[in-house]
């Protein structure tokens, strides 16, 4: 099995999360002058479409095609989506397209998964999720050295776009060298119900709730951290850069989320994440510059907590005939219902105020925070991942 590959569609998958995602609020507010309820709704159309597309085709790669051909197809639509999006100029031109790239680009993250999670299961001696996801870390990094210097010489935001289907192009011309896993599941069988069945758990649902109001939280964060760098006279071209700050704070704890696991309880990983989540997006409310910097580094732990663990979580409650529709349905949930109400809800807060944005999202986490310690605990899950994490050589 060669894993080389699903590492390198991590680092390119999250390449274009890392050029898109920073800049598109900028790309909206500076470039196009929409104000914050429709950078708002922009921005929250992207979970929108995580309702519709990540179920249907995760449903699709477990009883019909395998995960790599509906992954090749997508990375060329997603590309496609995007240079047309970088040629949008207005709210009613950029809304449809930002959704069309959002319904074939979502699922991308949920089929990589459920393909990683799959190749791991066939293998005799796979490494780790965690080292594979990691490299999805270093991809959202490389966007920003590059865009930094053309944003510092003053080219448009919708650069970043650009950049962003580029990074598609390239997806989709290496999914060919996927492995290729056809559907487990029989033509008679439905994954989804099966799916649903394994996300009904009690313990299921204590992560599950609290984990979407994270995604609620953070949201907030993704749409409107861009424009509070501006507002408080930090050059754009900064942006990604100061974004970075984040992601090297959470290279240490990815690679060290084997040991993690080992010594510390999921529930406990878990509440550092929200607690991090919750003091970040306080903190981010008082709109001050060196505030908004040195806050990065708390977003090591919100990854860990909120990005690597509950796909891990959710695989060890899956059937193979219903992995990758357990995590299109956890996808549906918490990367789309969640992340749309906290971008949409969070533009009308910052149309009142920006910092009220931040204040939104630091009480969403603080009540997914409360909700995991009084509700969140699975010693089961704590034992099969302490199994399935042994120490790196």
């Amino acid at each position: 099995m060669r894993f080389g590959w699903i590492r390198l569609h991590f680092l390119l998958l999250y390449a274009v999360v890392g050029a898109y995602m920073p800049y598109l609020p900028v790309f909206l507010g500076s470039d196009l002058g929409l104000p914050d309820r429709q950078i708002g709704w922009v921005t929250g159309i992207y979970g929108l479409s995580v309702l519709v597309a990540p179920p249907l085709l995760t449903s699709l790669a477990d009883r019909r095609l395998s995960g790599r051909t509906i992954i090749g197809c997508a990375y060329v639509l997603a590309c496609l989506g995007l240079v047309a999006l970088a040629l949008a100029d207005t709210f009613l031109a950029v809304l449809p397209l930002a959704f069309a790239f959002s319904l074939v680009y979502t699922p991308l993250f949920a089929l990589l998964d459920g393909l990683a999670f799959s190749a791991i299961a066939a293998a005799e001696r796979p490494p780790p999720y965690d080292r594979l996801r990691v490299w999805g870390s270093l991809g959202f990094m490389i966007p920003a050295f590059v865009l930094f210097f053309a944003l510092h010489a003053g080219v448009a935001g919708r650069t970043a776009i650009v950049a962003a289907a580029v990074a598609a192009g390239l997806g989709a011309l290496a999914s060919p060298l996927l492995p290729d896993f056809p559907p487990v599941a029989r033509a008679a069988e439905q994954p989804r119900f099966a799916a649903w069945q394994a996300l009904r758990g009690a313990s299921t649902r204590a992560l599950l709730i609290p984990t979407g109001l994270l995604f609620a939280a953070i949201s907030v964060f993704y749409a409107f951290y861009g424009r509070l760098l501006v507002s408080i006279d930090i050059d754009p071209a900064w942006i990604g850069l100061v974004m970075n700050i984040g992601v090297l704070s959470e290279l240490p704890l990815m690679f060290a989320a084997g040991a993690l696991l080992r010594r510390f309880s999921v529930r406990a990983i878990l509440l550092v994440g929200a607690a991090c989540l919750t003091a970040r997006m306080a903190l981010l409310a008082t709109a001050d510059p060196i505030v908004a910097v040195v806050t990065q580094v708390l977003h090591g732990p919100v990854v860990v907590g909120l990005y690597l663990l509950p796909p891990m979580i959710l695989n060890l409650k899956a059937e193979p005939g219903s992995r990758n529709a357990v995590q299109g349905l956890y996808a549906m949930l918490c990367f789309g219902l969640a992340r749309l109400l906290g971008s949409v809800l969070g533009g009308y807060a910052a149309e009142i105020e920006l910092r009220w944005a931040f204040v939104l999202g630091a009480a969403l986490a603080l009540l997914a925070f409360l909700w995991l310690a009084t509700a969140f605990n699975d010693p089961d899950v704590d034992v099969a991942l302490r199994k399935r994490s042994p120490a790196h050589t």
